[in-house]
């Protein structure tokens, strides 16, 4: 098998700045889930900026906005960071759906956010469903 050519930083960035992604600093895979269409409601689509998903939120940075009044959701939105991106999104409510194993096996709880509740609510209580586990 040939070996795969590694992605152009730059194009990914590219791709990672446009919808339905979302730039959190220091969280990964951060997608609106908006504009996306209704299984139950034929030719209706979900609300933009109201659900979202992530990876876990351990890493999430501290920083807080800086001096652009700007705001745009999707394009190059480098002007808030991290937990302060998390409040100007609008998101009051995260649901932590890691098992308390994977919690555990990467020391990584959820961090304190202002104005954020976060329930811990897994799918799973004591299985291990991490990237690794799910590669075997």
């Amino acid at each position: 098998m040939d070996e795969l050519e590694p992605l152009d930083p730059t194009f990914v960035q590219e791709i990672l700045s446009r919808p339905p992604f979302v730039n959190i600093p220091g969280v990964i895979n951060a997608r609106d889930l908006g504009n996306l269409p209704s299984q139950s409601h034929q030719g209706s689509v979900t609300k933009l900026g109201y659900l979202f998903r992530t990876a876990e939120l351990s890493r999430i940075t501290e920083e807080g906005i800086a001096s652009n009044n700007n705001i745009s959701l999707f394009r190059n939105s480098s002007f808030s960071l991290g937990k302060a991106r998390i409040n100007q999104l609008g998101i009051t409510k995260v649901f932590d759906l890691r098992s308390d194993t994977e919690i555990a096996k990467y020391n990584s709880p959820s961090p304190v956010i202002d104005n954020v509740a976060i329930l811990h609510t897994p799918i799973f209580k004591t299985e291990d469903y991490s990237p690794e586990m799910m590669a075997r």
